[in-house]
């Protein structure tokens, strides 16, 4: 049998047919592929782990998209960019001053967080709110205290919202404490500490503007090495609360199906079937008198009589089947 090439020989391969020069098995056997590594700033959180907080982000921006809508009454895109773990010191020299920085805390376990927007978007969502038509501020000017106090609403929102979509890993209570337009004078960590950060893209109008969400590394770590959320990274979620078991009940009874009732079936020639027109009277294979079949999603659950109610056609059930598959 023929021997199959990995990828290394097959490029070494190549190489000698350019440069002419042969290449031999032994040297591709003791080239190793190289990774790079960078001991400065370890990767701290796992794939899985990443994985895990994307999907709580994903559900916090879809629900911040809706509000947002409503609230100001346009459509808002909201998309998350990603994660990224970087060093605190980072962030805070990302953040362009002025800025819009909201500082809130957790409890349990106690830490705090930073909620970053435009001051452009918080701009668009004061004149909003006040019935005007919303354009983004090409000048970075600060954001004044009345249009702060205006912002709590959404703000507060937002922080309940963190709260909400991280109930299914760690449930705690979410609080915006204070407001900063200078990210120097808001220090969570240390610099020199990692933290995570979620970027969210806002999308209004074709004016793009970004928040983000700063959450310090050891406040995730706390959360994400518990015993209960590791077994859910490896194996996924095995059980089903009763909360989730009831709303999943509940969405299926107020699911609408299809339910048809057949009168009965008549075997025609194609000639007679061409033929047919209005007037024309064939002769089913049920009798007035029988029972008709119910069918839903294909499957015979019930026989019933044919009536009338209301001016409109009725049927009343008069036997349960056994949910035989329709032939038809």
């Amino acid at each position: 049998m023929a021997k199959v090439l990995s990828q290394e020989e097959i490029d070494a391969l190549l190489t000698s047919v350019v440069t002419g020069k042969e290449v031999k098995t032994e040297d591709i056997q003791q080239q190793k592929k190289i990774s790079v590594y960078d001991f400065k700033r370890p990767s701290l959180v796992s794939k899985e782990q990443m994985r895990l907080l994307e999907n709580i982000h994903e559900a916090f921006v879809r629900k911040i998209s809706v509000f947002l809508s409503a609230q100001l009454r346009m459509i808002i895109d909201m998309n998350l960019l990603g994660l990224d773990q970087i060093m605190y010191s980072e962030f805070v020299m990302s953040i362009s001053s002025p800025g819009a920085i909201y500082v809130g805390s957790i409890d349990n376990p106690p830490s705090q967080f930073i909620l970053e927007i435009s001051p452009q978007f918080v701009i668009l969502s004061v004149e909003r709110l006040f019935g005007g038509q919303g354009t983004f501020q090409n000048s970075n000017r600060p954001v004044s205290i009345i249009e702060r106090k205006i912002m709590d609403k959404i703000i507060n929102r937002m922080s309940m919202e963190i709260s909400r979509t991280w109930a299914t890993v760690k449930k705690f209570r979410c609080d915006i404490e204070r407001f900063e337009h200078n990210a120097e004078f808001v220090q969570i960590v240390a610099a020199s500490e990692p933290v995570v950060v979620v970027s969210i893209e806002i999308n209004v109008r074709g004016n793009t503007s970004m928040m983000n969400i700063c959450y310090p590394y050891v406040w995730i770590s706390d959360i994400l090495s518990s015993p209960e959320i590791q077994e859910r990274i490896m194996f996924g979620t095995s059980n089903v609360s009763k909360d989730a078991r009831n709303i999943i009940k509940k969405n299926i009874q107020n699911t609408n199906i299809d339910i048809r009732a057949i009168l009965g079936r008549a075997n025609l020639s194609i000639r007679d079937f061409l033929n047919l027109e209005i007037g024309d009277v064939f002769t089913l294979d049920r009798m007035s008198n029988q029972d008709i079949s119910i069918y839903a999603a294909n499957e015979h659950i019930y026989d019933g009589v044919i009536g009338k109610k209301n001016k409109n056609f009725a049927i009343k059930i008069s036997e349960k089947k056994d949910g035989e598959l329709n032939e038809f």
